[in-house]
């Protein structure tokens, strides 16, 4: 009889022949083979102990032997489910117990299946599980699971005739800033033939449809249908005062009529919510302006339409009246408390105004010495003045502009520069040169 501990992290193998020279003493020169009576896993939090042993190919009451345990354990290792693995293997007379003590991997990432229109989820799902048993929507980060999970999509595409390629690579939601593993079908044309917004009533279905144009005939991509609506077609009830309003997850359904032939309805359903009205502004950590101020310039009044785009703008003029101060580096830190009995919205503001700065040196580039110096004649914001970032609005816009006007007609229509202008600070100086570069 034989009871040990093996680690098998690192040296899966060695550990492996080490336990079973035990067993070979302990039965002096008894066969290397052993019947596997039961399989053990301790430590899981996540997947179960059978999907473990299914996965590990070992089967109670096979006969088994040492590399049989070492091929297990390795396919357990590689599937990247587990940041640890270790094993034991208890013998009495000639039967074992393997016991496997794991640490699970700590991150999953939710799978994506980008384009694969010929097929439902649950179907998708089916088609995985018959590799990967454990398949919940996720595949670990490492490991062959992923590789696993793309052959069972091949083989779905050959089941039907499809051509294309199946690939796969991690892929950053912007929305969420969550990782995902995405599988996409290269090679093949899907285009998009029609779209559908069940739930739009606010704005009515044929205005989000022709606000969606572009995705039409362009080939389908869940990840840029979801992106089209949330950054193209939310700020319309942004503007409207649907603040919470919220696409679902689009749909793709295959059209077989003529006209679009291979190509598939998108159905993007919208929950509009309600349309909120403006109730007040919080004002935290602001000392060179006073909350009065701010909210003059943040220009939302209580009553009025919760407007996202009006807010938008009102929260880049408060950057504007900091900058004109010479408070470049203010940020601001916006939460919002929506009151659906009231249907309204009030937003508090975290200011962090940051130092003051001042003018350091304009410096001219791409123009003969004369002409740089007429130029520099024109700026008005003196060397260790309170830096005003309007100003070089303004500049751009007069003095500059009628400046450039005056090249062109001197060169006879000849020279027509390009004027580019930046602003370079000294975070340790606090200072701003501004730099002028004709091109």
């Amino acid at each position: 009889m034989g009871n040990r501990d093996y680690n098998i992290e690192q040296i899966v193998r060695s550990a492996i022949s080490i336990v079973f020279l035990i067993i070979a003493g302990a039965n002096c020169h008894a066969q290397e083979q052993v019947t596997l009576r039961r399989v053990e896993v301790v430590g899981l939090k996540r997947l179960n102990a059978q999907q473990v042993v299914d996965l590990s190919g070992l089967k109670v009451g096979d006969t088994t032997k040492r590399d049989a345990i070492d091929a297990a354990a390795q396919k357990l290792m590689d599937s990247g489910l587990f940041k640890k693995l270790g094993y034991r293997v208890s013998i009495k007379g000639n039967e074992a117990v393997v016991t496997f003590e794991v640490e699970e991997a700590t991150r999953n990432l939710p799978v994506v299946f980008e384009n694969f229109v010929w097929f439902s989820e649950p179907e998708i799902a089916r088609a995985i599980r018959q590799d990967v048993p454990f398949f919940d929507g996720t595949a670990p980060e490492a490991g062959d699971t992923a590789d696993k999970i793309a052959a069972a999509l091949r083989r779905l595409l050959s089941q039907k005739n499809i051509p294309g390629q199946v690939e796969f690579l991690p892929y950053v939601d912007t929305a969420t800033g969550k990782v995902e593993l995405l599988f996409t079908v290269k090679g093949v044309k899907i285009p998009v033939c029609s779209l559908h917004f069940p739930g739009a009533e606010a704005i009515p279905e044929e205005d989000l449809i022709k606000a969606a144009q572009p995705l039409l005939k362009s080939d389908y991509s869940r990840k840029d249908v979801s992106g089209f609506a949330r950054y193209t077609l939310f700020p319309l009830y942004r503007h409207i005062g649907h603040l919470r309003a919220q696409f679902q997850q689009p749909s793709a359904s295959v059209e077989d009529s003529a006209p679009c032939a291979g190509g598939v309805a998108v159905t993007i359903p919208v929950d509009e919510g309600v349309a909120y009205s403006w109730d007040k502004a919080e004002w935290i950590g602001n000392q060179v302006l006073t909350s009065d101020d701010l909210t003059t310039a943040l220009g939302m009044k209580t009553g009025e339409l919760a407007d996202g785009v009006k807010i938008d703008k009102g929260i880049k003029e408060l950057r504007r009246a900091y900058g004109r101060r010479g408070y470049i580096a203010v940020r601001s830190k916006e939460s919002s408390t929506f009151d659906d009995s009231t249907k309204q919205v009030s937003y508090r503001f975290e200011i962090t105004e940051g130092p003051r700065y001042f003018m350091g040196a304009l410096i001219v580039n791409g123009l003969p010495a004369e002409d740089a110096e007429s130029l520099k004649a024109k700026w008005t914001l003196g060397n260790n003045a309170v830096f005003n970032e309007s100003y070089i609005d303004d500049f751009n816009h007069t003095a500059l502009r009628d400046f450039v006007r005056s090249l062109t007609q001197k060169s006879g229509g000849n020279l027509r520069p390009n004027v580019e202008i930046e602003t370079k600070p000294n975070h340790q100086k606090q200072t701003v040169d501004v730099v002028i570069t004709f091109k």
